[in-house]
């Protein structure tokens, strides 16, 4: 960012802090002295909910202290004080769990990198394992799967906001026990707000918000509407979010057209969702509440990274819509001898992405241009799950027994068009997969025993999955005159943990757990279907889930200490992963006369072991200093080699420093540090790979009154040039490439909001 715009921001800021201020300053100072209660109810107590996690054990009542896994919140009070704009936001400050977005810059419509940057927020990373092997929920409800082919990629992410939720729950270790597939290494559970979260805010029946937002990272302009009303038997919530924005910024100054250009590539994308609830409580025990969301990302490019070597002009269009209608049960009464809750929910939920590439310039004797290919790709499901909560036992030996029932129908399409296509057959794949219904049958039981100071937790989880491939007469047309028509895939798993937590003292609390953890095969890897001169790709039957076994020793506990309180975490861990699905190299030699094939198998085991800690010392003056760290070690082994496991980030340190001396105002500092990622962790020696970094963000929340809340944020304080190895992983940018600033993040920036509530 420019000299010119810090000057312009900092002083279009400052004039309306001091227009603000001026009217509204003796209101909140008499508020802070005076009526601290009122002012205590217009900042969202989300501290608390860090006290009490959902994701540990599904019924929504695991006191963290006494988890027996590593478990992080985020709260929507975090989210609004560091204005965020996604996910990757969000997660900033959480060492070990990263966010994988590569830069928008497009190659071609066929190649290695023909993707990079389409797939948004592709997915989230824990303890190494990304994509579809890190379970990713939207209350307790499985996000759609990732995809990517070609010039076709769609992320994990492309569904959320951030503006919708409550808080953001984070669970590190297998999560399969619970949840079932997809949880090898970890879950993200993204909570949306509630009508009773609104209504709380002030203690009154009717509750509206309106949140403007400004990123200069992007360029971007947000504004967030919030509305709640009710009483006690009926309360309804609607929140409306809005996001316009450019390419995002970076450190590269190169600004021509061609492979050379290290300035990003233009790009203009506008992001909407809209969340409705609505809840009825007949009593104090039942409750109905009825859900609808719905989200679209429209995004364009023009990738001027790509003209040359006969290519004038390379565009790009993309558009993804998700929607969602749950209805929900629950029943809670503390009474009841032997079922104290009872939760049940029917859901359905769709995603489709439709995504486009145009490219001109001259033809040659082996492409045709202009040209273009678009892919639509759908993942709907209709799912419902029922849970209970029953405890029982004496004083001595009480049980908290968690169990359940889930069953799910997902169906699963591609279809792809492109210049010249009328056939289907040949080197025209219409379906990189045929329409596939994927089933799941899921019961689980999960006991929590309690005896003095011992806690065991014992779980068990049985899955049954199908991949049922329907009739397609694209599909068939292409796959059955190759040899490979579509097959059927099924198989189950169990996923057992067991875990045992001592409380020494509330200061003194050891733990240690083995988990389970497994994911199916995609529709994609087991039906997959590609056909050119000099190679395919063919299907396989035989896949077989993924697995991880994982045993992780850890300490946490709360104390006073001097003037204020702390509270710390650590854990070691190790991990076995056993066969991963890599596509592979079955036979051939890239010619006419012998193509290539490739497949899908359960070609490669991992190892993966690390540490992790965290601290949270709040003392009594305002002062709040929190740090975290992350390091983690991974190898793979295929075919009896063995390398270093490329999707492990480096080690991470995450400090922040609060002051905060009353209601009115605060002010933060943030450290993030990554080490450099080593040349001995990357199968090809020859690549980039990031070097070490420190960035430093500042951010501060002044209360203007009891309705009006400005929040400020400065990212990349010092404006550091670095690499996100998360980003650029698996993009072969060699070491000698002259475009490597192209890859960076954004140097520094600026984001502001101010926030009316009523």
């Amino acid at each position: 960012m420019s000299p010119c715009k810090s000057t312009c921001a900092a002083a279009v800021f400052l004039a309306l802090q001091q227009w603000l201020c001026a009217s509204a300053f003796a209101q909140a100072a008499a508020e802070q002295s005076t009526n601290q209660p009122a002012n205590q109810s217009a900042k969202p107590a989300g501290k608390k909910l860090q006290d009490v996690v959902v994701t540990a054990n599904r019924s929504g009542s695991t006191d963290l202290d006494h988890a027996a896994a590593t478990v992080s919140v985020i709260t929507a009070e975090e989210m609004e004080e560091h204005n965020t704009r996604d996910i990757k936001d969000a997660l900033r400050y959480e060492p070990g769990v990263e966010v994988r977005r590569s830069v928008y810059r497009m190659s071609g419509i066929t190649g290695a990198t023909a993707t990079t940057g389409r797939g948004g927020n592709e997915g989230i990373t824990i303890r190494g394992l990304d994509g579809n092997r890190v379970l990713m929920l939207e209350d307790g409800i499985s996000l759609p799967r990732a995809f990517s082919q070609g010039v076709a990629s769609v992320g994990r992410g492309a569904t959320t906001d951030t503006g919708l939720y409550q808080r953001i729950e984070v669970l590190r270790g297998p999560a399969s026990s619970l949840y079932g597939s997809d949880g090898l290494t970890g879950a993200v559970n993204f909570i949306t707000k509630d009508p009773a979260d609104l209504l709380g805010v002030f203690g009154k029946s009717s509750y509206f918000s309106f949140k403007p937002s400004y990123d200069s990272s992007d360029k971007s302009l947000g504004a967030t509407a919030s509305a709640a009303w009710g009483g006690q038997q009926w309360q309804g919530m609607l929140i409306l979010n809005t996001r316009h924005g450019n390419e995002s910024d970076n450190q590269g100054s190169n600004d021509v057209a061609g492979s050379a250009r290290t300035t990003p590539d233009p790009m203009s994308y506008t992001n909407r969702s809209a969340l409705g609830k609505l809840v009825f409580r007949p009593n104090g025990v039942d409750s109905f509440k009825l859900t609808l969301q719905a989200s679209e990302e429209r995004d364009s490019g023009n990738s001027l990274s790509a003209l040359g070597n006969g290519i004038t002009a390379y565009t790009t269009s993309s558009q993804s819509r998700g929607q969602r209608a749950t209805l929900a049960y629950e029943h809670a009464d503390a009474e009841q001898p032997w079922v104290q809750k009872i939760k049940a929910s029917l859901t359905y939920r769709n995603a489709d992405t439709n995504q486009y590439t145009y490219e001109a310039g001259a033809s040659t004797a082996t492409i045709v241009r202009p040209r273009f290919r678009e892919v639509a790709y759908s993942d709907r499901m209709i799912g419902s799950s029922v849970l209970a909560e029953s405890n029982f036992g004496p004083e001595s030996w009480r049980h908290k027994l968690v169990y359940g029932l889930d069953l799910s129908l997902s169906t699963l399409q591609v279809n792809a068009n492109g210049t010249g296509w009328n056939s289907c057959t040949g080197t025209q794949y219409c379906q990189y997969f045929p329409k596939t219904e994927y089933s799941l049958l899921g019961a689980y039981v999960q006991d929590e025993m309690r005896t003095g100071a011992l806690t065991t937790i014992a779980g068990l989880r049985y899955d049954s999955y199908a991949l049922k491939p329907q009739a397609s007469a694209k599909y068939d047309a292409q796959a059955i005159a190759s040899g490979q028509p579509a097959v059927t895939s099924r198989d189950s798993a169990f996923s057992p943990r067991l875990a045992f937590l001592y409380e020494v003292t509330p200061a003194f609390i050891p733990y240690i757990q083995y988990a389970r953890g497994f994911r199916s095969p995609s529709p994609q890897e087991v039906n997959s279907f590609f056909n050119n001169t000099v190679y395919r790709q063919i299907s396989n039957p035989d896949l077989k889930p993924e697995t991880s076994n994982t045993v992780e020793i850890g300490l946490r506990g709360k104390m006073p200490a001097g003037a204020g309180s702390l509270r710390y975490s650590a854990a070691a861990y190790k991990g076995n992963y056993r066969n991963f699905i890599d596509l592979v190299t079955v036979g051939g030699n890239l010619t006419v006369a012998n193509p290539t094939i490739f497949q899908y198998r359960n070609a490669a085991k991992a190892e993966i072991h690390g540490l992790e800690a965290r601290v949270d010392y709040q003392l009594d003056n305002g002062l709040n200093l929190k740090a975290g760290v992350a390091w983690t070690k991974g190898t793979t082994t295929t075919n009896g080699v063995e390398q270093g496991l490329e999707s492990v980030a480096p080690l991470s340190v995450v400090t922040g420093l609060r002051y905060e001396p009353g209601r009115l105002w605060f002010v933060q500092s943030d450290l993030v540090y990554n080490a450099a990622k080593k040349k001995a962790d990357i199968p090809t020696a020859t690549n980039f790979v990031s070097p070490a970094f420190f960035v430093m963000d500042l951010s501060g929340g002044y209360h203007l009154s009891r309705n009006m809340t400005v929040y400020a944020g400065i990212r990349n304080l010092f404006d550091r040039k670095y690499w996100s190895w998360t980003d650029i992983r698996g993009l072969s940018l060699a070491d000698s490439a002259i475009n490597k600033d192209a890859y960076t993040e954004p140097g520094r920036s600026f984001n502001v909001s101010l926030k009316v509530e009523y």
